[in-house]
């Protein structure tokens, strides 16, 4: 009786090593433990530059595991290509990153601020807030803007709450509206990447 190999191939992995193994791309399912560890254990490919990807379609995969277990049924619950980024290792990695972090949360304190600023200037924030400062407190001048006061504290309060960020302790488990951009974006990227190595007929497929 043939045994059943279910995969369950992932979008995209960030291979730890040069050399990528079925076990690194999908996860795998077999009742025979001996065709599991075995199949686990086929080599894809083998990285040879400092940072490369590699685009991988399921059919290569099958193909591979029929060479060594030809009477196999190969059943794929997951995605038809699979993404494998693969970077060396470097000791300066760690300094880069904590420097593109600094860089990137200035880009976007900035953007950010700029933002507030240009909204606040189009709907005329500045005349409102003397508004309601006159409603409530009066037209005296002396003391603090009660209102701006107010208004960016309950800034400050909605953007935490909203982006659910800023604690150490969120909120809920739900994932944040900057996580979702970011999963669409990294889905977007992916898809991008495999067209074009489709295009390119760049795409390790079964012959």
């Amino acid at each position: 009786m043939a045994d059943f190999i279910y995969l369950n191939l992932s979008e995209s992995v960030l291979a730890e090593k040069r050399k990528v193994t079925i076990k690194d791309v999908t996860k795998l399912v077999c009742d025979n433990p001996d065709v599991k560890c075995g199949v686990e254990k086929i080599e894809l490919m083998n990285f040879s530059g400092t940072k490369e990807q590699q685009v991988i379609s399921i059919l290569d995969i099958i193909e591979e595991i029929h060479k060594e277990y030809p009477e196999t049924q190969i059943i794929n619950l997951g995605q038809p290509e699979v993404i494998v980024y693969y970077k060396a290792y470097d000791t300066s990695d760690k300094i880069k990153q904590k420097v593109k972090l600094v860089f990137i949360c200035l880009i976007a304190f900035l953007g950010a601020g700029f933002s507030i600023i240009s909204y606040n200037s189009d709907v005329n924030l500045t005349g409102q807030l003397d508004l309601l400062q006159n409603l409530f407190v009066g037209e005296s001048e002396s003391g603090f803007m009660v209102a701006g006061i107010a208004y960016s504290v309950g800034l400050l309060i909605g953007i935490i709450i909203f982006f659910n960020h800023g604690t150490n302790k969120k909120f809920s488990d739900d994932p944040t509206p900057l996580q979702v951009q970011m999963r669409t974006y990294e889905e977007e990227v992916n898809k991008t990447i495999i067209t074009d190595a489709q295009r390119k007929k760049d795409i390790r497929d079964a012959d």
